[in-house]
C-alpha cells in the first residue's frame, strides 16, 4: 500500500513525476516510456505513482499539459508583452511555435495512432476536461487580440485551428527536403501574421 503523503509533498511530488516524464519523452519517445522508467527515476513506487495518476495515458497527458502550459505562456507573452509592431510579434509568435519541436524533441515522436490510443484509453471526462480548458484559454486570448486591434477579428475562427496545423507542420519537420524546414517555417510566419493582423501598419498595403 503507498505511504500517504502531505499536501506540500504531493504538489512536490507531482511535479517531479511531470519533470521527469519530460525528460524521458525526450530521452525515449512515447511509445518508449513506461511507467517502471519513472518511478525508478524518481524512486516511488508504482502504487505511489498511481495515487497521483490513475494511467500511463493520463500521466503522458499530464506532461503535455504541463508543457502546453509552459510554452503557451511565453508565446502569448511575445504578443502581448514584446516590442514590436502587432505583424512582428505575431510572426515572433509563430516561429516560436514552430521552435518547440527543436526545444522538446520528444513531442515529434508523438504519431496520429499514439494520440488516437490515448484518447481511447482516457475516460471521457478526463479529456473533456483537456479539451475544454485548452479551447477557454485560446478562446479568451484570440478575443482579446481582435478587441486589442492586434488581430483581424474576421480570423478568430481560423485562428483555433492554426495552433494544431502549426504543430503538425513541426512535427514532420524531417520530411522536408534537407535545408527547406527553416526557410519554409519563416515564410509562414511571415505570412501568416501579414494576413492575420490589423492596424494601418500591419495591413501589408504600404508601399
Amino acid at each position: 500500500m503507498p505511504r500517504a503523503f502531505t499536501e506540500s509533498e504531493r504538489e512536490k511530488l507531482e511535479a517531479k513525476l511531470v519533470g521527469v516524464g519530460k525528460k524521458l519523452v525526450n530521452r525515449l519517445g512515447i511509445r518508449r516510456l513506461s511507467v517502471d522508467d519513472v518511478v525508478k527515476e524518481v524512486g516511488i513506487s508504482k502504487g505511489s505513482f498511481y495515487s497521483f495518476f490513475p494511467s500511463r495515458e493520463d500521466f503522458i497527458l499530464s506532461v503535455f499539459e504541463s508543457w502546453e502550459t509552459e510554452y503557451r505562456g511565453r508565446l502569448l507573452k511575445e504578443v502581448t508583452e514584446s516590442a514590436g509592431s502587432p505583424r512582428e510579434r505575431m510572426e515572433r509568435f509563430f516561429i516560436g511555435a514552430f521552435e518547440i519541436i527543436e526545444r522538446e524533441p520528444g513531442l515529434a515522436t508523438l504519431g496520429l495512432k499514439d494520440i488516437e490510443t490515448i484518447i481511447e484509453r482516457l475516460p471521457p471526462e478526463r479529456l473533456a476536461r483537456h479539451q475544454a480548458n485548452d479551447s477557454r484559454v485560446l478562446e479568451e486570448t484570440f478575443e482579446r487580440w481582435g478587441a486589442q486591434g492586434v488581430i483581424d477579428p474576421a480570423m478568430l475562427v481560423a485562428m483555433r485551428g492554426l495552433i494544431p496545423a502549426l504543430f503538425s507542420i513541426a512535427m514532420h519537420k524531417d520530411d522536408f527536403p534537407a535545408g527547406t524546414y527553416q526557410p519554409t517555417v519563416r515564410l509562414l510566419a511571415e505570412a501568416l501574421a501579414l494576413r492575420i493582423c490589423s492596424g494601418p501598419n500591419d495591413t501589408g498595403g504600404e508601399s
